[in-house]
């Protein structure tokens, strides 16, 4: 990283006078198709912006992969300062969060703390900096390591997650503080033990963005049986489980993820082979089928599909097609029983994902009332420039 703006190499932006008001406004990322002359921002770089009459506005860093230019600094001549303080700020607005001290944290979390493109992650004693492209991983040189190390973890994992470098489920990783971390740790949330894996995979078995919705979750599900689709690593039929549950029965193609799941229900002195416990390797739609010829049902069903799935013929994906699964949900849902839906497209929003709900009961021919949406949580906080930015939005909806 070079250490002063005079050294920079870059190109120069002029948006518009509505989008630079925007970016006086603190607009943390532009959408790059959307911008005048795209086809000079073909390659990755830093971009000097500025307004019509050659006013400096902001620096960014163009992201073709992700259609982005990363605003991370509005500051002309020490944009690296800058970058770092904003990582200060937000975490000094997780220090304050005192409910949640103690466990898995998100410590930036991208455009919601004006760094857009970064995420920071805290499991326990090991920090995972995530970055949207190859090109932000110049920003991260000895100053932003420093203020990494005032947390005083003792590992600091660093992942590339840029669109085209995934290969079968793994991205570019290294370690920045200890040695590589190949091994499950231990991780906690709400009092319930998980297991997390810092590298290897492209996600770590955990995500906390769904943290309240599990806690409330785990508070009303006593009696009751309980489906999970789409169960990954078991968090929610880990809670419904503690939750006394009478029957938890969680579905996903993938053995490793129940094994897994395994894993964590033993960490909560929880025995996974009891006989109100089902780990069921299957593709969803093909479960449900065979539910409904069954004439089977639940009291709760969580339905927390990827943004997309391709199992054998299967084709799943969730922009277009989450409706038919929440209508193949309401047929297997008792009467009153509540159906805990979640989209995580990161471009979905509460209505959006209403809209696809009543569509899905329209489908069905079976009447539902949306119950609640669930807030982000507080360590995932939302631009008010960049709404998108808030990730998984999770709806609770009751049959009628």
């Amino acid at each position: 990283m070079k250490l002063n703006a005079t050294e920079l190499k870059f190109k120069t932006l002029c948006p518009s006078l509505p989008l630079s008001l925007r970016i006086k406004e603190g607009l943390p990322r532009l959408i790059l198709n959307r911008l005048p002359n795209i086809e000079e921002f073909t390659e990755t770089g830093w971009c000097r912006i500025q307004d019509r009459k050659g006013a400096f506005l902001s620096w960014g860093v163009i992201d073709p992969a992700n259609n982005a230019i990363h605003i991370i600094s509005s500051s002309e001549t020490n944009p690296i300062t800058d970058f770092v303080a904003r990582f200060e700020v937000a975490f000094n607005k997780r220090f304050a969060l005192k409910n949640l001290k103690g466990q898995a944290l998100r410590l930036v979390n991208g455009p919601g703390d004006n760094l857009s493109g970064f995420t920071l992650d805290s499991y326990g004693d090991t920090l995972i900096l995530s970055l949207e492209c190859w090109a932000l991983a110049d920003l991260v040189d000895y100053r932003l390591h420093e203020v990494l190390v005032s947390l005083k973890p003792e590992h600091i994992i660093l992942k590339i997650r840029e669109k085209g470098h995934k290969l079968k489920g793994r991205i570019p990783e290294r370690a920045l503080l200890g040695e590589p971390m190949h091994e499950k740790i231990r991780v906690q949330e709400s009092g319930v033990n998980y297991l997390v894996q810092p590298m290897g995979s492209l996600d770590t078995g955990l995500f906390f963005d769904l943290r309240g919705a599990r806690k409330e979750f785990a508070l009303n599900v006593k009696d009751q049986g309980v489906l999970n689709l789409f169960s990954y690593t078991g968090a929610f039929s880990l809670v419904a489980a503690i939750g006394g549950a009478r029957l938890v029965v969680s579905v996903d193609t993938s053995q490793e993820c129940h094994k897994w799941a395994r894993e964590n229900f033993q960490l909560n002195n929880l025995d996974p082979k009891a006989e109100r416990f089902r780990f069921i390797k299957d593709n969803v739609f093909h479960y449900i089928e065979k539910l409904v010829k069954r004439s089977e049902s639940y009291e709760r069903i969580i339905l927390d599909p990827p943004v997309r799935s391709i199992a054998g013929t299967g084709r799943f994906f969730l922009k277009s097609d989450l409706h038919k699964l929440v209508a193949s949900c309401l047929r297997i849902l008792s009467p009153k029983g509540r159906l805990l839906v979640t989209d995580n497209t990161l471009q979905g929003s509460g209505t959006k994902l209403a809209q696809k709900v009543n569509k899905g009961s329209e489908t069905a021919g079976i009447p539902c009332s949306i119950v609640k949406i669930f807030k982000p949580e507080p360590d995932f906080p939302v631009h008010p420039l960049w709404p998108k930015g808030q990730g998984v939005i999770a709806m609770e909806v009751e049959r009628t």
